[in-house]
């Protein structure tokens, strides 16, 4: 199959929820994580959003059949990071983090790596989605959380405000992780930031977000 056929397939499953179907594919046709990386540039789409979620169980079904096939996937999400790939790995953090998710018992040595990640910038939205997809299915270390929480309260960038606000509220329930005081001044915080939840994208502000986390009265 061309690469172009097997893209075609990738993104006709992407669109039709069809991850069992994503699975077996890349089971067949290793291309296919190049496939769902190729599809994950543009988070403003939620078709990047099911691309960076299908990892997870691609992850699990190759892992099932082979460790080591598996491990590639998660190496070659690792090195797409790094300064020496040339490259930037726009998504590979959240990938990873569905990784974690998909094969805890496989992939938990890739929990501090994930946080480490958190010193860079750029990498910052997409380590606190990882931690909240991660904490579903696997335990998070509580203090390095909280204390990462804490300093995306106060990040400059309103993405990373907001994925911390949305990353708290899967903490709460996950993990039992208390919203901080500090929240309650983000409640009037207007900046609009696009996010991905429940399966859609949605444009909404910090401060709504805030107010979610916020008893009322």
């Amino acid at each position: 199959m061309s690469y172009r056929e097997l893209k075609r397939r990738v993104r006709e499953r992407l669109l039709e929820g069809d991850t069992e179907g994503l699975a077996a594919l890349a089971v067949e046709h290793p291309r296919t994580i190049s496939a769902l990386i190729s599809f994950s540039y543009d988070k403003e789409s939620a078709i990047a959003w099911r691309a960076i979620e299908a990892v997870g169980p691609v992850v699990r079904e190759v892992t099932e059949r082979s460790a080591a096939a598996g491990r590639n996937i998660v190496q070659r999400l690792l090195w797409s990071i790094t300064e020496e790939s040339g490259g930037i790995g726009w998504s590979a953090v959240e990938m990873l983090g569905e990784a974690v998710r998909s094969r805890p018992d496989d992939f938990c040595d890739l929990i501090p790596i994930i946080i480490g990640l958190y010193e860079e910038p750029i990498f910052r939205p997409g380590v606190l989605y990882a931690i909240c997809r991660i904490s579903e299915r696997a335990a998070v270390p509580a203090a390095p959380v909280r204390e990462l929480i804490s300093e995306a309260l106060a990040d400059r960038d309103p993405e990373v405000r907001g994925r911390a606000l949305l990353a708290l509220q899967c903490l709460a329930r996950t993990a039992g992780i208390e919203i901080p005081g500090s929240v309650g001044d983000l409640t009037g915080d207007g900046s609009r930031i696009r996010i991905y939840r429940d399966g859609v994208m949605t444009e909404t502000t910090v401060g709504e977000l805030a107010r979610e986390l916020v008893p009322a009265g």
